[in-house]
């Protein structure tokens, strides 16, 4: 039997942004980061973060897009796993991903 497939960067960023769009927050967190990972793990469901926020509710925007902090983190990951949108994180990479978006998390 096999572990889980390891999770792709791309798809972390991609999932980061759907659980902000489904919250109804115009800026991608830290803490969206850490939501879509545990949901990519299958520890969490999109339904579990709470309640889904229309597209049709007037939301407050400011340009939308990124945390600053969280832009430059996955630019820097990027980078770090060679401009590859297919590079896989191993474990190790994984964890350390994970202490970094708790460091910029308020309140994890």
């Amino acid at each position: 039997m096999t572990g889980p497939e390891p999770l792709r960067l791309t798809d972390i960023l991609t999932t980061s942004s759907a659980v902000a769009n489904y919250l109804g927050e115009s800026n991608v967190t830290a803490g969206h980061m850490l939501s879509a990972i545990a949901i990519l793990r299958g520890e969490v469901t999109m339904e579990s973060l709470g309640r889904p926020v229309s597209p049709l509710v007037p939301r407050a925007r400011d340009g939308g897009g990124a945390d600053p902090r969280v832009r430059e983190l996955a630019q820097r990951w990027f980078a770090r796993l060679g401009g590859d949108v297919g590079a896989a994180l191993d474990d190790v990479q994984l964890a350390s991903l994970v202490e970094e978006l708790h460091g910029i998390a308020p309140g994890t």
